[in-house]
């Protein structure tokens, strides 16, 4: 489900975790937007799932770094580095899931 909606998005597994990615990789503009979305699809997404299994990992470990590393710029609000770290919990959270 995207932000202000009341019904799920019919999005692939795969258009999500790529979307995830994405967002991760241009986070530095309207970040409180993209935290929000990052979040939304990441809680979204099935690890388990054939299509992407194999991709899962490498993909939220990369988003994760960068995540990671946006919240030390000095450029980032306490809102947003509160969002980085819910995000990160989630991924932190998938990826115990998938070992």
């Amino acid at each position: 489900m995207l932000p202000g909606t009341a019904t799920p998005v019919p999005l692939s597994q795969g258009v999500l975790l790529s979307l995830l990615q994405q967002l991760a990789c241009d986070i530095h503009a309207d970040t409180p937007r993209k935290l929000t979305w990052m979040t939304d699809v990441a809680v979204a997404i099935v690890p388990t799932d054939p299509m992407i299994a194999m991709h899962v990992r490498p993909i939220l470990e990369q988003v994760y770094q960068i995540l990671s590393h946006h919240r030390t710029l000095p450029t980032v609000s306490a809102a947003e580095v509160t969002s980085i770290r819910l995000v990160m919990h989630v991924i932190n959270s998938i990826l115990t899931t998938c070992k």
